[in-house]
């Protein structure tokens, strides 16, 4: 069952023959085995009949009528692919991909995503060139009952707002969560993944203490995890003793908000936090006034005790590298990109968001003087074999993990931090263009390969194919 790329071009009821409500070339009919009889015709979740009316021409262009279009929510001209299922008599168009923010849009209706703006143009200018649809939508626009979505879609280089189908797909890149925690939302994505059976990825924020837990039980992965506690006082007591310096992290924190370093220096408790664009020094004579400033710090969440580590640095700044994983077409797990972040010499964490800086994670690999230093091509294969680990252990559906990996001096190389959520805004690319970045490719090929649509295309021979996958080797 293979399919076609095709224009869909809606038009007027008077411009089809009686009794029709869609005219497609008798070539292209013949390459879709289409059947004389009417066929269901799918878009999303959305499904009606359609009566289709044959021509002699050869284009690859499949006229609609207005209602249909309607029906099923394919008002505007859209480049698609489309195949036909003989066995529940179904042609179908597609992919649909949506792409789920808990953006408010409010009074812009041309830039109305901020600094996600630029990621998600590539994102539709990349859909567009694969034959894919994309709606943008936030939680409340979802109507399950109806089989719709209100949200955005990019036409003639503008956001436009658009009614349309629930996705084939899904792709979860809520940035709060809380707003992902709230039980309605939680609610419609059980329903969309279980009764509609519309696959969901990157569909939860990790916690840290439950990635620990589930990591730890593997004795493959075990010897990249610093140890790690709930925090308790008493755990936090026994860790500076073993170790000198602890970092307290909210289990459910991200870039890099509320941690906490804390070390014992000439028998005293030095106690230092981010505020402010700025590191904050706190110096204690005895334990239990820093455990008191402290318990000020963490009452508010729930936080977790890792053992310091001795880093390596780069200009004197403490480095660690984060490796882009992402499912690919085949829906195996690969590299994206992999740089290095280098902390501010003001803050205590190497995020982007906390004044860090970015560099060529080869650059400063070439930079460190260590023994057993490894290579960029280790490091990448361990992130590879992480991602693969915590899929494995885990419950929910990921396509795409930063695994935030640190070197010490020895040259052992350990994880700190695994993120599903990985930050799409500019600053997190190394050499920003206007060429759209290659995880956003890599998304838009998983994306072909969950829905089905990664087969190849009708009237392609295998011969041919192996010759452009010979050619394809050659050129890499």
């Amino acid at each position: 069952m293979g399919h076609v790329r095709v224009v869909v071009q809606p038009l007027p009821e008077h411009s089809f023959p009686s009794h029709t409500n869609m005219i497609i070339s008798q070539s292209l009919a013949n390459r879709l085995r289409l059947p004389d009889h009417p066929v269901w015709v799918t878009f999303g979740t959305l499904t009606d009949t359609a009566y289709i009316y044959r021509t002699r021409n050869h284009t690859p262009l499949i006229r609609i009528s207005s209602r249909l279009a309607h029906q099923l929510k394919m008002e505007t001209q859209k480049t698609l692919h489309v195949r036909y299922d003989s066995s529940n008599r179904r042609l179908r168009f597609g992919p649909l991909l949506g792409i789920l923010m808990n953006t408010s849009v409010e009074g812009n209706d041309h830039h109305p995503f901020g600094l996600m703006a630029r990621f998600l143009e590539e994102c539709a200018q990349a859909s567009l060139a694969k034959g894919i649809c994309m709606v943008v939508f936030s939680p409340e626009n979802l109507n399950p009952a109806k089989n719709t979505t209100t949200g955005w879609e990019y036409q003639g280089n503008r956001w436009r707002r658009t009614e349309s189908p629930l996705p084939d797909a899904i792709y979860n890149r809520i940035t709060s969560r809380r707003i992902e925690r709230k039980p309605d939302l939680q609610q419609r994505l059980e329903q969309l993944k279980k009764t509609c059976k519309i696959p969901v990825f990157n569909e939860t924020f990790l916690n840290k203490q439950q990635v620990y837990d589930l990591l730890v039980k593997d004795e493959q992965m075990r010897r990249l995890l610093p140890e790690s506690h709930p925090y308790q006082p008493a755990i936090l007591r026994h860790m500076l003793k073993k170790y000198r310096t602890v970092y307290l992290k909210p289990t459910n924190g991200s870039l890099g908000h509320g941690i906490i370093r804390v070390m014992i220096s000439e028998k005293k408790w030095v106690i230092q936090y981010s505020e402010a664009a700025r590191t904050v020094t706190r110096i204690f004579s005895k334990p239990k006034e820093a455990i008191r400033q402290l318990r000020r710090k963490v009452v508010s969440s729930r936080y977790i005790i890792q053992r310091g580590l001795d880093l390596i640095t780069y200009e004197g700044r403490p480095v660690d590298f984060r490796v882009l994983v992402q499912k690919n077409g085949q829906g195996k797990w690969s590299v994206t990109s992999t740089v290095g972040r280098i902390a501010n010499d003001r803050n205590i964490v190497s995020n982007l968001a906390r004044g860090g800086t970015l560099r060529k994670a080869s650059e400063i690999l070439s930079s460190v003087q260590l023994v057993n230093k490894p290579n960029l091509r280790h490091i990448q294969k361990q992130a590879l074999s992480i991602a693969e680990h915590f899929e494995s252990l885990s419950q929910g559906h990921f396509a795409e993990l930063g695994v935030d990996l640190v070197l010490d001096q020895t040259g052992r190389l350990w994880l700190i931090e695994l993120n599903s959520k990985p930050s799409k805004t500019d600053e997190t690319v190394t050499s920003p263009s206007r060429a759209i970045r290659p995880s956003v490719n890599r998304l838009i090929e998983y994306v072909t390969y969950i829905t089905g649509w990664n087969r190849n295309p009708t009237g392609k021979s295998k011969k041919n194919t192996s010759r452009s996958n010979r050619n394809r080797r050659k050129r890499r």
